[in-house]
């Protein structure tokens, strides 16, 4: 595995992990969901090794969500990660990456993304449609405005704090209170967690408006469309979550795996993903 630098339109520099690095056929480009990096994401280590042996290069692609924070010199002058991540800023980070797999030669890109990656490939497809895509990729794809009960409840109490910050113009403040239990956000971040109505382009469960089909719908590549059997972001019910996916896209014909007896991150099922993946990508 190479350590592969790119550079945003905006200035920043983004760290991926390389795999098969002398291979030109084919590259297979992942991006992280909230947090999500090569450490933690242990799955994608073992994609990346499978399709290596089978001559095809993997890209795991961090985006300026990727980590809780990462203390490198940006072009605002403020860290990356998850803590200050803004949605729209994944059109100019996957780029990058297009852009660096163009150059380097590669005869075919495959584009995917992993958990709220998945929302940042749909709109960056969408508003790419030119693009030099063959096949997309949404693994554990999740509709970002159904929050499970209790990220609900940490949104409602962090809100009314966000609100008042913003008020006082405070909009890269740390809020005081962890998401979720799980990380801290800058006032800007969080509202634009929350607000962003270019995320909540995978309204599977999503009443009221929140959210719509558009962008998926807008997408001319064939898909693969993978999930944990287990995965709590689906509510109990794993194939009709990704089929209705499949339904809401431009064209029917998307490839469906659930993956038996695993949750979100694929944990101890990371090889029969990496070969669902080959698959496809071949």
């Amino acid at each position: 595995m190479k350590i592969i630098e790119v550079e945003t339109k905006r200035g920043d520099i983004l760290c991926g992990c390389l795999y098969g690095e002398d291979f030109r056929t084919c590259c297979v480009i992942i991006t992280n969901g909230t947090c999500g990096n090569i450490f933690e994401n242990k799955f994608l280590q073992v994609v990346g090794e499978e399709l290596e042996k089978n001559r095809i290069s993997f890209v795991y692609a961090h985006n300026s969500g990727a980590f809780h924070r990462i203390d490198t010199k940006t072009a605002n002058g403020k860290p990356t990660g998850c803590t200050y991540e803004l949605f729209d800023n994944c059109i100019e980070d996957l780029q990058a990456y297009v852009d660096w797999a163009k150059k380097s030669g590669f005869k075919k890109i495959v584009l995917g993304g992993h958990s709220y990656g998945t929302n940042k490939v749909v709109y960056y497809l969408s508003k790419n449609p030119h693009e030099k895509i063959d096949k997309y990729i949404l693994i554990s794809p999740t509709d970002t405005s159904k929050l499970k009960e209790h990220e609900k409840l940490s949104a409602d109490e962090l809100m009314p704090i966000a609100l008042k910050f913003k008020d006082e113009n405070k909009m890269d403040d740390l809020l005081p209170i962890l998401f979720d239990n799980y990380n801290f956000y800058t006032v800007e971040a969080f509202l634009d967690f929350i607000n962003n109505q270019n995320s909540k382009n995978l309204p599977i469960y999503s009443k009221n408006g929140q959210g719509n089909w558009k962008q998926l719908q807008s997408i001319n590549q064939l898909g693969f469309f993978v999930m944990g059997e287990k995965d709590s972001f689906a509510f109990g019910n794993t194939l009709s979550h990704l089929k209705t996916i499949n339904e809401n896209s431009k064209y029917k014909n998307n490839v469906i795996s659930v993956i038996d007896n695993t949750g979100h991150t694929f944990r101890n099922k990371e090889k029969e993903l990496a070969n669902f993946i080959l698959e496809f990508v071949r």
